[in-house]
């Protein structure tokens, strides 16, 4: 009985010598599964900021579509400051073309996280990581073409380029870009990849893309896109330059920048 007694007031003074502690580990822990994301239930669109490159994240409720991957390992570092906090699964990972800048995030991310499923365009490329990829998740790769498209709740998509019918690879990998329509929470998205002018030109038979709300603008917003005829079409309230700071490439491009405003495009560089 003496040692039941001096057992539990051992027990009594430690609680009460780490009362605080106690208090700030619960506290923490409360701050961290109440106030943390745990579900996004209206559906979202977040331009990530990985340099010079792209990354698009598009999600509702805890299901995800990632358009392409960045340069490095930033993605990594972004993606928790939009996913819930317990998230590791991606639903959906567009690969727009293989070029690293689009590709190299998305070869870590897959050691960290569960992909359901990955969309390309099956180019030829001598890219090490790209024949990587296609080599060890054949399993959950899929060729996207013009005309696809793929619904969850709000979020509506559909893949306008590249088309089926044509005979050869583009020269231009960039021209390989998959280009997709997004209709989300009543926008209309027109997301470009790298893709330039002669894909423009090809999309100018679309209606739907008429009077986009935004345009995440080819190629980084180089010279080489964003033609004067295509703004004029598209008409986007917003467009997007995904391009680093101080990038060697001076993306976005002074002749790009000079149509949006021209044409009063309101615009954001990441």
């Amino acid at each position: 009985m003496n040692n039941t007694i001096t057992i539990l007031k051992t027990l009594k003074k430690i609680f009460l010598e780490n009362i605080l502690t106690v208090f700030f580990f619960l506290l923490s822990f409360l701050f961290f599964v109440v106030l943390k994301k745990t579900s996004i239930q209206r559906a979202e669109v977040v331009f990530l900021d990985v340099g010079q490159g792209d990354a698009i994240l598009v999600q509702q409720d805890n299901y995800q579509i990632l358009i392409d991957g960045g340069p490095d390992d930033s993605l990594l570092y972004e993606l928790p400051r939009f996913l819930p906090w317990f998230d590791k699964k991606i639903e959906k990972v567009i690969l727009t073309h293989p070029h690293d800048d689009h590709l190299v995030g998305i070869m870590l991310l897959l050691k960290k996280y569960q992909v359901e499923e990955i969309l390309f365009v099956n180019v030829e490329y001598g890219n090490w990581g790209y024949e990587y990829l296609k080599e060890n998740y054949s399993k959950i790769m899929k060729n996207v073409k013009a005309g696809d498209n793929f619904r969850y709740k709000d979020i509506h998509f559909s893949a306008l380029y590249p088309f089926e019918n044509r005979k050869n690879q583009e020269e231009n990998l960039n021209n390989e870009s998959v280009v997709l329509f997004l209709y989300i929470q009543g926008y209309k998205l027109l997301l470009m990849g790298d893709a330039e002018q002669e894909v423009e030109e090809k999309l100018l038979e679309f209606e739907i893309i008429k009077n986009v709300d935004i345009l995440k603008a080819g190629h980084h917003c180089s010279r080489s896109s964003s033609s004067e005829e295509f703004l004029r079409f598209t008409q986007p309230e917003i467009s997007i330059c995904m391009c680093g700071e101080g990038n060697s490439f001076n993306h976005p491009h002074y002749e790009t920048i000079e149509k949006f405003k021209n044409l009063n495009v309101q615009y954001f560089i990441t």
